[in-house]
């Protein structure tokens, strides 16, 4: 008897063993899973939820700058404007002009010159293409290139702003509300409700300068805008031209110009006495004065010769 009670005792004693191990493993276990996730940060955590829930995913706004020489501008435009309608994209800006130097014209005979031009080409692209297609359109333009002076990437995460805006919105839509039911109960003056109308006009304008701000970025996010500014060596133009033949003016046989020139004396003549005559009055006055002058000049003499 006592025997099988020891035997008992002994079989009792391993299964205690055996099972406080297993605990102690899985607790280990569950520590050091806990210490994974947490170095990970908790997925199920509801405040780690609820800020993923309210950004989202986040949306880039990506623009790229470029800046290389060509062998040949004029081609390397149209070229480059097929290549964005291929990819979905479309032109927003594709300006090319040619910038003068200097001119200069040097004559090779009596009746022609050989004008010379320097020149500069230049071409300017802004393209609007779809973002998951940017990369693709800058890799195949690569053997355009020449010389690549500058190449920028830009990549601005805008999330947080197109949430500020969809919040304003709410806010703004949700004063607007109250403001009408304000105005429908208990508007009474016509200077309260007029005042109430504008607050609540200003609240309109607010979400709709959000939402347009919105639209705004998402097109932005959807469509990467690309500007390229290309060029080429300088040219030169050498064009013949005609030189300009002097041409002189008219002028009469020299009997005729000297009949014009009697004629012409004449005229002048009768204008000038013409034009004395308009002043025949000052001259009756002068005479007068003259005579006047003479009359006291006498009897002042004789006066003097009395005395």
């Amino acid at each position: 008897m006592k025997k099988i009670l020891s035997v008992s005792i002994t079989v009792l004693v391993f299964i205690a063993l055996y099972s406080c191990s297993q605990s102690h493993k899985e607790s280990d276990a569950f520590q050091i899973s806990d210490m994974v996730v947490d170095s990970i940060g908790r997925p199920t955590d509801p405040v780690y939820e609820s800020v993923q829930g309210e950004l989202g995913e986040r949306k880039f706004i990506r623009t790229a700058d470029l800046k290389f020489k060509v062998n040949k501008v004029e081609d390397a435009v149209i070229d480059i404007e097929n290549k964005t309608r291929a990819f979905g994209g479309f032109v927003n800006l594709s300006r090319l002009k040619n910038i003068i130097l200097d001119s200069t014209n040097v004559s090779i005979n009596q009746d022609s010159s050989l004008q010379t031009i320097h020149y500069v080409t230049e071409g300017y692209l802004v393209l609007r293409v779809p973002d998951y297609r940017m990369d693709s359109l800058l890799t195949i333009l690569n053997p355009l290139s020449t010389l690549l002076l500058s190449r920028e990437i830009h990549a601005d995460d805008v999330r947080i702003q197109m949430l500020v805006n969809q919040l304003s919105n709410q806010r703004a839509i949700r004063t607007s509300h109250r403001m009408v039911h304000d105005i429908d109960t208990k508007g009474k003056k016509l200077s309260e409700i007029e005042e109430a109308e504008k607050t609540r006009e200003g609240a309109e304008e607010s979400a709709d300068n959000a939402k347009i701000s919105n639209l705004t970025l998402n097109d932005a996010v959807k469509f990467s805008t690309i500007s390229i500014e290309i060029y080429q060596d300088p040219g030169i133009r050498h064009t013949g031209m005609v030189r300009e033949t002097r041409i002189n003016e008219y002028q009469s046989p020299f009997l005729s110009q000297l009949s014009d020139s009697f004629a012409n004396g004449w005229q002048l003549l009768k204008d000038i006495i013409i034009a004395l005559t308009r002043f025949w009055s000052v001259f009756v006055l002068c005479l007068l004065a003259y005579f006047v002058f003479i009359k006291y000049f006498q009897a002042v003499k004789q006066i003097k010769t009395d005395g």
